[in-house]
């Protein structure tokens, strides 16, 4: 067989491959497993020198990798199912990284309130 060849399986279909053609599901994960890589920076002790950098940056993370698992799912239908699989994940995890920048957020804001209502009674 030279270069040129296309392989097909036995249902006349192109083998489904690794490398893939769905690359808009692949950036979705990249970023989602980014979002939570900035997340999981907090257990290991770096992001509390600047945890606003890090939440920040998961958060916009996030922002991307959502969108991005939705274009994946649906160039996902036109490629039979290809990566289909891997930007719902992508969706998944988008959406809990931002529902826990949210909850970081929110924390943060009844830190400062609860702070307030110290310094203003004494």
């Amino acid at each position: 067989m030279s270069s040129g060849d296309d392989v097909r399986t036995a249902s006349g279909k192109a083998p489904r491959t690794l490398v893939g053609g769905n690359r808009t599901a692949k950036i979705s994960a990249f970023f989602a497993l980014g979002g939570v890589t900035f997340l999981a920076n907090f257990v290991t002790g770096i992001a509390w020198i600047n945890p606003g950098l890090f939440v920040g940056l998961a958060l916009l993370c996030a922002l991307i990798a959502v969108p991005a698992g939705h274009a994946g799912r649906f160039r996902g239908r036109r490629l039979d199912g290809e990566g289909r699989g891997l930007a719902l994940v992508s969706i998944l995890t988008g959406w809990l990284v931002l529902l826990t920048c949210l909850l970081a957020l929110l924390a943060f804001v009844g830190l400062v309130a609860g702070l307030a209502v110290l310094i203003d009674h004494t």
